[in-house]
């Protein structure tokens, strides 16, 4: 599975590269350093499970814990990418003179974005999966998927969170009131998409994560 995802990430950032070159502008550049966030959470998690599997101390409780609130704190990143997809649109004008869907760069930026809100998910539900496992040695199977839920809801209110609001992980610490703020009142507007999209994107990955799920109850490797 890692190396799926490295390669998935070494393909996109090439992909995004060429793009760059044939129109000579700096289109999906900022990918890299979202695509880089986007892998925090996975390592963030498998630096756990190891040290988890280790001797317990209170040194790696301690450690664990503080790891834990960051691996949350930046688990939103992955499932961002899904939002990517727009920019296959941002770059072609749907009022131009030539259809846009008739330049192959459109379809490359189509390609491009689709797989990267893929590896998003993907990277996203792997290191929910690594937490999860943990959680099953120390909780009953209800109460772990209870927890998980809340996981995924979180995920997706923080999606909204970096996409709309323009929040970053780092910004929950520093100014958490202003994002309280942000959020009650997209809540309380009219025409908010807040519940709707905060719903979408956690259905696409519990969707996501049974899929998951099913298909390590069948292998058991991850």
């Amino acid at each position: 599975m890692s190396s799926i995802l490295i390669a998935a990430t070494i393909g996109c950032l090439l992909v995004a590269a060429d793009l760059r070159t044939k129109t000579n502008t700096n289109m999906y550049q900022f990918l890299t350093w979202d695509i880089f966030l986007a892998w925090v959470p996975l390592i963030i998690s498998s630096t756990i499970s190891y040290v988890s599997n280790k001797k317990i101390t209170r040194t790696s409780i301690a450690l664990v814990g503080g790891m834990c609130a960051c691996w949350l704190f930046f688990l939103p990143n992955s499932a961002y990418l899904f939002t990517e997809i727009l920019h296959a649109f941002r770059y072609f004008d749907p009022q131009g003179g030539t259809k846009f869907w008739v330049n192959i760069d459109f379809w490359y930026s189509l390609t491009l974005t689709f797989v990267v809100a893929i590896l998003g998910l993907a990277l996203s539900i792997c290191s929910i999966h690594q937490i999860h496992k943990l959680l099953d040695k120390r909780l009953n199977q209800f109460s772990s998927m209870i927890v998980v839920g809340i996981i995924l809801l979180l995920s997706s209110l923080g999606v909204y969170i970096g996409r709309f609001n323009r929040w970053n992980s780092w910004d929950v610490l520093k100014q958490p009131g202003l994002i309280l703020k942000d959020i009650m009142t997209d809540l309380s507007a009219g025409n908010s998409i807040l519940v709707e999209f905060v719903a979408m994107v956690f259905v696409i990955q519990v969707l996501g994560y049974i899929t998951l799920r099913i298909l390590m109850g069948k292998s058991n490797n991850i």
